[in-house]
């Protein structure tokens, strides 16, 4: 069901390495994978290359857009691999990224990963505009946490200005301070914030400012846990 209109002709070129941004993308996939499954996010992973003309694009054009870039830091872990020699540990086992590439089949560049928990969900070959990604990364939060089951055939017709499921998870103080450290996009706080940002991820240990980011609408709260 997730791949009906998805497949794109893989195409690659090659051209200078350019760099462009995207704040919160993380680079190893260990890491990436240990804080989606603590935050209860989804995974994204964007097998890339720098030498590849529509990894570029993607970069350049639909992940520098600002719409794109909020639903990813609400409600997805943003994890872009390269080829090269970097180690990581991923579901315990030690991988290179070049190891990584044959791991989960990629055949070309860019393609999209995208995992919930330890499995999974669907494959995404080749470029997507910035539009299009958005219906993406939407249709599937609702398709796996909201059990939606219309096609994404009907739904890319549609309007959806859907933000996310506003969730409190409990989290051990170890798993807490992992994601501090891991996540630009994290924030520990005390108190009520004077600003709320509801795509940024809070931790905190107060169970009343908890309800009250999730009241306002914050996609995700970690509540830190004494056990």
């Amino acid at each position: 069901m997730f791949l009906v209109l998805f497949l794109s002709s893989i195409s690659i070129a090659f051209v200078p390495s350019t760099i462009f941004g995207y704040q919160y993308t993380f680079k190893d996939l260990g890491i990436a994978h240990r804080v989606s499954n603590i935050t209860g996010k989804m995974l994204v992973i964007n097998f890339s290359s720098p030498s590849c003309y529509y990894c570029i694009l993607f970069d350049k054009e639909t992940l520098t857009n600002k719409q794109v870039q909020e639903f990813l830091r609400g409600n997805y872990i943003y994890v872009k691999i390269e080829p090269g020699s970097y180690k990581t540990t991923f579901l315990g086992k030690s991988y290179t990224n070049d190891q990584l590439f044959g791991a989960f089949g990629i055949r070309g560049t860019p393609t999209f990963i995208f995992m919930k928990g330890n499995e999974v969900v669907t494959q995404v070959p080749g470029y997507m505009k910035p539009d299009m990604f958005l219906k993406a990364l939407r249709y599937l939060v609702r398709s796996v946490e909201n059990g939606l089951k219309e096609s994404f055939e009907s739904y890319s017709k549609r309007e959806d200005n859907f933000a996310g499921n506003p969730k409190i998870l409990s989290v051990s103080k170890s798993d807490a301070d992992f994601v501090l450290k891991s996540d630009k996009n994290a924030e520990y706080v005390e108190s009520m914030p004077k600003e709320v940002d509801i795509n940024k991820l809070y931790v905190t240990n107060s169970q009343t400012v908890a309800n009250q980011l999730n009241k306002a609408g914050v996609i995700r709260v970690l509540l830190v846990t004494t056990n």
